[in-house]
C-alpha cells in the first residue's frame, strides 16, 4: 500500500460492501490480446512505468531532483490538470521515435497526456470507463468541489466546520471505487495494464505506433473464483497488487490469498494459494523473477519457475512468520503489515535484502536475507529467524510511543530505507474524509526517520530521524543522482514539499504549495520528471510543478 499503497485497505475489511466486489468473479470470460506482442516483453524501459516506479519496488529514480530555490511556488509554475479524483500514478512510456507519454488510469477513465512545448500538461486521448456507485464528474465538476472544499476550511465559524464535514462525508467509500484504477503497469509493447478488482484490463493506443491517437481496450484476464479458503474472515477474489517478471509475467495478487502468474497477452495464468493468508500489500520481484509477497501472518518468497510459481525450498523459496501485536485486530482488521515489500541491494552487491515492516503496535522495519543466507551469520538476539538481519522499531525517535503504523513503504536507495508515519493522531481509518482533512493539527501524523545497513559492522541501524516533518499520506521518492529525499506534507496548515539531503536528513529545500486540497496526494506515490519536475496525482487531478531544469 506501499502501495505508493492505498488506504482502502484499512476499512474494506469493516465495509459490508465487499461481498458485492467480488460478485461475478468467474461468470465472465477472459479476452486475449489479439495483436502479437513480440518476443521478450517486459517492463517499459521508462522513468516509472510501474507503481513505485521500478519492480523492485525502491521508489529510487536515477535522476536529479529539483534544485530551485526554497520558497512558495509561483503560480506559472504550477501545472494543474483536473480529472478523477484517484489516478494510479502517472506512468511513462517512450516511443521508438523518442516521444514520450504519459498514461493515467483513474477511476472514471483512462488519460494519455504529454507535456507541451511550454512545459504544460496537454491531454492527447481519453477513454471514459463507467462508474459503480458514485457518479462520473467532469473536470469543472471536480474544479468547483475543491473550490468550495477551500472557501469552507478557510472558514473558522462553527457552521463552516459542520459543512466541511458534510463535503469531506460524500466522498466516504471513494477508494473502493480505487481498485478499478490503482494498480497498474506499461510494457514495453506499449500496453497499459489496469486492475479492475476481479480481473486485469490492458488499453493500448487505437492506432499501434500513434500517440495522438484513442485509446482501446485491447483484451482482459478474469481471475477464477476460487473455492474459499476455511477459516478467512475476507476469502475475495480482489486485486490488490501487480508487478511484472523479467521474462513479461504480470504477477498479480488478491486480497484472498492467491497469487497468480498472467501471460503478457492474458491468454492464460497460474494460480498459486498461500493457504490461510490473506494479501493486503502489492508485491516486489527481483532481476531472477523470485516474487516478495507479504501475506498478514507471513512474508513470503515465491519462485517464477517459467511454467509455473514454486513455493520449494528447492527452488529457493522460503517463508517467514513476522511479529504481529494485539492491536492489529482492533485496529487494522487484522491486515498484518502495512508495507510493500522492497528490495534492497543490487545482484553485485554481496549483501540482498528484502525489506517489510512487522505488524508489530510499534511497527518494526524488518531487513531479511533475501536468498541464501550467509553460513556465518548469527541469529540476531530476540529473532526467532537466522533470515532475520536487522530489525528496529519504526517510534520517529519517540521510545515511549506505544502505537506506530507505516501504511507505505519504504524508499530504499543503496543500504538505506525511510519510513514515514502514516498513523493520524486519532488513531482514525485513512478514509477519503480523513485525508480531506489532513492539515488539520489534530489530525496531521509527523515522523521521517532513515534505517541503515551497515556493510562493514553487519549491523542494521538508525540513519536519522525528522521528527519534524511529515509525508502523511503519499510514499517519497529519492532522486539518487543528487541524493535528495522528496515528501510531500503539511507545513504550517498547508501543503508543502520538502527537500531533504538522503544522507543527513537535513532539509535542503523547502516548497510551499498552498493550502487547497487540489495539492492532497491522498496516498498516491510523489513522482519526479527527468527535467527534475515534481509530478503526482492528487485529489481531483494531477499537480506539474515546473521546478527543474
Amino acid at each position: 500500500m506501499t502501495c505508493p499503497r492505498f488506504p482502502l485497505c484499512r476499512f474494506l475489511a469493516l465495509a459490508g460492501l465487499v461481498a458485492a466486489l467480488s460478485a461475478g468473479a468467474g461468470c465472465e470470460r477472459s479476452q486475449p490480446i489479439q495483436a502479437p506482442l513480440g518476443d521478450g516483453v517486459t517492463l517499459a524501459r521508462s522513468t516509472c512505468p510501474i507503481i513505485h516506479c521500478n519492480t523492485w519496488q525502491t521508489d529510487a529514480l536515477p535522476l536529479k531532483g529539483p534544485e530551485a530555490p526554497s520558497g512558495r511556488v509561483p503560480a506559472d509554475a504550477v501545472d494543474l490538470l483536473w480529472s478523477s479524483p484517484i489516478a494510479g500514478g502517472i506512468l511513462d512510456y517512450t516511443y521508438p521515435s523518442g516521444r514520450t507519454v504519459f498514461w493515467v488510469p483513474q477511476v472514471d477513465r483512462i488519460m494519455k497526456l504529454e507535456l507541451d512545448e511550454n512545459n504544460r500538461l496537454v491531454k492527447l486521448a481519453e477513454l471514459p470507463l463507467e462508474m459503480k456507485k458514485f457518479p462520473r464528474r467532469s473536470d469543472e465538476e471536480m474544479k468547483a468541489v475543491v473550490e468550495e472544499l477551500d472557501a469552507t476550511w478557510l472558514d473558522t465559524s462553527e457552521v463552516a466546520a459542520e459543512h466541511y464535514e458534510e463535503l469531506a462525508g460524500r466522498w466516504m467509500d471513494y477508494q473502493l471505487e480505487g481498485l478499478r484504477a490503482y494498480y497498474a503497469l506499461v510494457n514495453d509493447a506499449g500496453y497499459l495494464y489496469v486492475g479492475s478488482k476481479n480481473r486485469i484490463i490492458a488499453y493500448t493506443d487505437a492506432e499501434p505506433g500513434n500517440p495522438e491517437s484513442g485509446i482501446v481496450k485491447a483484451g482482459e484476464f478474469v481471475f477464477e473464483k476460487l473455492k474459499l479458503q476455511l477459516g478467512l474472515k475476507m476469502p475475495l477474489v480482489i486485486m490488490i497488487g501487480i508487478n511484472i517478471t523479467p521474462d513479461g509475467r504480470l504477477v498479480t495478487v488478491t486480497i484472498d490469498g492467491t497469487v497468480i502468474a498472467i501471460e503478457p497477452d492474458l491468454s492464460a495464468g497460474y494460480y498459486h494459494t498461500l493457504e490461510g493468508e490473506q494479501i493486503w500489500n502489492s508485491i516486489a520481484i527481483d532481476d531472477a523473477g523470485a516474487i516478495y509477497v507479504a501475506g498478514n501472518k507471513r512474508m513470503h518468497k515465491l519462485i517464477w519457475t517459467g511454467q509455473g510459481i514454486s513455493d520449494r525450498e528447492q527452488d529457493g523459496a522460503w517463508v517467514l512468520p513476522y511479529a504481529i501485536g494485539d492491536l492489529d485486530a482492533s485496529l487494522r482488521a487484522e491486515r498484518g503489515t502495512g508495507t510493500t515489500p522492497a528490495l534492497m541491494g543490487s545482484e553485485q552487491d554481496e549483501d540482498q535484502f528484502v525489506v517489510v515492516a512487522d505488524a508489530e503496535n510499534v511497527n518494526n522495519l524488518m531487513l531479511l536475507w533475501r536468498d541464501e543466507i550467509p553460513a556465518d551469520w548469527k541469529p540476531l538476539p530476540g529473532a526467532d529467524d537466522r533470515r532475520i538481519a536487522g530489525m528496529l522499531p519504526v517510534n520517529f525517535g519517540d521510545p515511549k510511543l506505544s502505537n506506530s503504523y507505516s501504511e507505505n513503504s519504504a524508499t530504499v536507495f543503496e543500504y538505506g530505507a525511510v519510513l514515514a508515519n502514516n498513523q493520524v493522531k486519532t488513531h482514525e481509518a485513512m478514509r477519503m474524509p480523513v485525508q480531506l482533512k489532513m492539515k488539520d493539527p489534530v489530525l496531521t501524523p509527523y515522523g521521517v526517520q532513515k534505517f541503515q545497513w551497515n556493510r562493514d559492522a553487519r549491523s542494521f541501524e538508525v540513519g536519522w530521524i525528522r521528527p519534524d516533518v511529515s509525508s502523511p499520506n503519499s510514499t517519497p521518492v529519492v532522486a539518487t543522482m543528487n541524493r535528495q529525499l522528496h515528501v510531500v506534507g503539511v507545513k504550517n496548515g498547508e501543503w508543502a514539499m520538502e527537500v531533504l539531503d538522503w544522507d543527513s536528513g537535513a532539509t535542503k529545500r523547502l516548497y510551499r504549495l498552498g493550502k487547497s486540497e487540489r495539492f492532497n496526494p491522498i496516498m498516491l506515490a510523489l513522482q519526479i520528471l527527468p527535467s527534475g519536475d515534481p509530478i503526482y496525482a492528487s485529489f481531483a487531478g494531477i499537480v506539474h510543478l515546473k521546478l527543474g531544469r
